[in-house]
């Protein structure tokens, strides 16, 4: 895994305790990655910003999180970029505010603040696609391999103008740029409907899809629906989606920011236009998520939603160690899978994840590179139990 330079000196000195990080400054995507032929790309394992020109993590100052992240991602040879974030004050939280009658928690402050402060360092770096996740997310050992490959070649096909599907940018990878604004890759449902409205049979139909401009393909990797969040399962048998399937389409209520991708010309909008925070109305002033939401309904945003999802953020610590989890007043797409979690030892919809520590290196250089070429590269999963 390669990490930009970005993260302060004191952190770095504690992290090389149980990963080994390489630093280095690349000059151009460009050669290992185009659009000039689908099939081709379906078989190519993606690169290490998979696709995108970076991909951008938001973890604030000494976050608990960030060495799991980091030696995850040694495992799939991800290059991450975490920009160095700052503590935000009571001052600047406040300030933040729409007035004093908001109802925004600090915590969905703080974390809005520190989506903000990416966007922004993507937007410096002068580059024209980002990939931006939390630092507490899981997902598949074969995202590389395969998920990717797939996903981004169901996104050429569904997001390319004819000019794009020959073109040699690396920002065509994942579609021509002018046709999407921002990727909904990690999320907790898109169930074209809030939740509040009822979810998949009963309440969704085949005919639903028919406003969404959509695609689907087959994903091997993909849970049996028995693996698969109850939410999700309901909403793919009410649309008449098979097994083995994904749906990538035209966002219709996309929850939880987990991993986004964005262009430039839409992180601008986000920061000036979208998501000011204090120029959008309390309703929507609750939290970061809320605002992409918001601004993905409207008709000048395209947004696209890749589901299931291929990115999910990870469960507690108490789901971890097979205890009790306090499920009341978590949210109910967390709830409505805490059960299946403890059952599966996997977060949501991940076939063979990192969550439940079975590739934990422990900085062994060795143990690491086994886990890069056996799990990894070969895709094969080595829990206990599993083929």
């Amino acid at each position: 895994m390669l990490i930009k330079s970005h993260i302060s000196p004191a952190y770095l000195l504690a992290a090389l305790a149980t990963v080994t990080l390489f630093i280095y400054y690349r000059s151009s995507l460009t050669s290992r990655v185009s659009s000039v032929a689908l099939s081709h790309h379906a078989t190519r394992p993606a690169n290490e910003t998979l696709g995108f020109a970076a991909l951008y993590v938001v973890s604030g100052p000494g976050s608990p999180r960030r060495a799991g992240l980091v030696a995850n991602a040694n495992v799939t040879e991800l290059e991450l970029t975490i920009p160095d974030q700052v503590k935000w004050s009571d001052e600047e939280v406040q300030n933040f505010r729409f007035d004093n009658s908001s109802t925004m928690l600090k915590g969905s402050i703080k974390a809005w603040l520190s989506h903000r402060l990416v966007l922004q360092a993507f937007l410096d770096s002068g580059l024209e696609t980002a990939l931006v996740f939390e630092d507490d997310i899981d997902w598949d050992i074969r995202i590389r391999t395969t998920q990717v490959p797939l996903a981004a070649a169901a996104a050429r096909t569904l997001l390319s103008s004819s000019s794009a599907i020959t073109s040699t940018s690396s920002d065509s990878y994942w579609g021509d740029t002018a046709q999407w604004d921002l990727l909904y890759i990690g999320h907790c449902g898109d169930y074209f409907r809030s939740i509040d409205s009822g979810i998949g049979v009963g309440y969704s139909h085949p005919s639903d899809l028919d406003v969404y401009k959509h695609t689907t393909y087959t994903d091997p990797s993909l849970p049996d629906w028995t693996d698969l969040h109850p939410f999700t399962v309901s909403l793919f048998a009410a649309l008449g989606i098979p097994q083995q399937k994904r749906l990538l389409h035209k966002s219709a209520f996309p929850l939880c920011s987990f991993a986004y991708a964005v262009t430039r010309h839409m992180a601008q909008r986000l920061l000036t236009e979208l998501a000011p925070a204090k120029e959008l109305p309390n309703d929507q002033q609750r939290a970061f998520d809320i605002a992409l939401l918001h601004a993905c309904l409207r008709d000048d945003v395209r947004c696209f939603t890749l589901n299931p999802e291929i990115f999910h953020h990870v469960e507690g610590e108490s789901l971890i160690a097979g205890q009790s989890a306090d499920v009341v007043g978590i949210p109910p797409v967390d709830k409505a899978a805490a059960e299946q979690v403890r059952y599966r030892k996997e977060t949501p919809n991940i076939g063979c994840g990192f969550w439940s520590r079975d590739f934990d290196w422990k900085g062994d250089l060795k143990m690491l590179e086994y886990f890069r070429e056996e799990v990894s590269r070969k895709g094969i999963c080595l829990k206990p139990g599993r083929h």
